[in-house]
């Protein structure tokens, strides 16, 4: 088959009017499994890391009077709390919907490049405001153009990709916290009790 100069085998065989396009249609749909399996894991990472911090705050507050007796008990306390805490609070901000980042930088990002309803229609919850008949109406375009189908799904995968960034790294400063405070809390009772039998 030969194919226009300006367009690599790869290229000219997308722009074709045949259908199905099996390779890409594959490529989008192992994509939207990625960022579904993303998801999966950052709500699965950030729930261990706040059940454990929550249990952990929890029975320091609650036990810190027996704690403190032991050697440099008050900066074990101290320590398993606010390095708990700091990754509690990053653990939820990671599992959180972030609803209102994901407006803001739909509109900063997008909307202000694609005004059209009919490019931002496979967002969920953006156009609320919207009529139901503009909305029928923009879906009507997007069923008939596969320009609109494929550019709706880039744009929601650009976003996805935002979230994802900003949730993993909510979720790595969740657990580095959790790790400092742990290492810190077992140097200070090795410490401790190396220095009672010196």
């Amino acid at each position: 088959m030969k194919y226009d100069s300006e367009f690599t085998e790869g290229q000219a065989l997308f722009y074709t009017k045949k259908e199905p396009r099996k390779t890409f249609q594959t490529f989008m749909r192992n994509q939207n499994k990625l960022y579904v399996n993303s998801f999966n894991v950052i709500d699965r990472k950030a729930a261990i890391m706040i059940r454990v911090n929550s249990t952990i705050v929890s029975g320091v507050v609650v036990f810190f009077e027996y704690i403190k007796n032991i050697e440099y008990g008050k900066f074990i306390g101290i320590a398993l709390v606010v390095f708990s805490f700091v990754s509690l609070l990053f653990a939820l901000n990671a599992s959180r919907p972030n609803a209102f980042a994901m407006v803001k930088r739909f509109r900063k990002k997008v909307l202000s490049k694609y005004p059209e309803t009919e490019k931002n229609i496979f967002l969920l919850g953006i156009y609320e405001h919207i009529t139901l008949d503009d909305y029928e109406k923009a879906y009507h375009k997007l069923l008939t153009n596969q320009e609109l189908q494929v550019g709706n799904q880039i744009r929601t995968m650009y976003l996805f990709e935002k979230q994802i960034k900003s949730a993993y790294q909510s979720i790595e400063i969740a657990y580095g916290s959790f790790i400092i405070g742990f290492v810190l809390v077992v140097l200070c009772f090795i410490v401790g009790n190396l220095i009672d039998v010196l």
